[in-house]
C-alpha cells in the first residue's frame, strides 16, 4: 500500500514562486497522462480567486482541483514536491511540501486524503519532509516510497 501512495516524487533546491511550484508538482502527472495541462491552470485560477485554501498546516499544501477540471486517470494520483526554499502563497504561511492530489471522483478524494494524512502522521514524516534541505536528504527519506 505504501509503495503506491505517490505517483511522483521531486525535490527542488532553488527558490520558486507558488505558480511555478504548482506547475512543477503537476508535471509528472501530466507527463504520465493522469491529468491534462488544464489541471494545473485550474488550481492556479482557483488560488487567484479564493486564496490557497488547500494549505492544511504550516509548511504543507495539498493543491487540487475538481475531477472535471483535468483529471484523466480513473484512480487517484499524488505527486510530491519537496522544496528546500519556502514557497510563498498569497496571504498564508510559506510551505515547503506540496502534494498535488488528482482524484477521479469525490469518494476517491476523501479516501486518498485520509490515507495521505495517516501516512504523514507516521514516524514524523511531515516534519521530516518539511525539514529537508538537500537532494541527498530527500533521496534518503524517500528511498522506500
Amino acid at each position: 500500500m505504501e509503495n503506491a501512495l505517490f505517483t511522483a516524487r521531486q525535490f527542488i533546491a532553488q527558490k520558486i514562486d507558488w505558480r511555478s511550484a504548482v506547475k512543477l508538482a503537476c508535471q509528472p502527472l501530466e507527463a504520465q497522462g493522469d491529468i491534462s495541462v488544464h489541471y494545473a491552470q485550474a488550481i492556479i485560477r482557483a488560488t487567484e480567486q479564493n486564496g490557497p485554501w488547500y494549505i492544511l498546516s504550516p509548511e504543507f499544501a495539498l493543491p487540487h482541483a475538481r475531477p472535471e477540471e483535468g483529471v484523466l486517470s480513473q484512480k487517484s494520483r499524488l505527486s510530491l514536491l519537496c522544496c528546500a526554499e519556502s514557497v510563498a502563497f498569497p496571504g498564508h504561511p510559506d510551505v515547503r511540501l506540496i502534494i498535488v492530489l488528482a482524484a477521479a471522483n469525490g469518494e476517491q478524494h476523501i479516501q486518498t486524503i485520509q490515507r495521505l494524512v495517516c501516512w504523514l502522521d507516521e514516524d514524523d514524516r511531515l516534519a521530516n519532509l518539511t525539514a529537508i534541505t538537500s537532494q541527498q536528504q530527500f533521496a534518503s527519506l524517500t528511498a522506500s516510497l
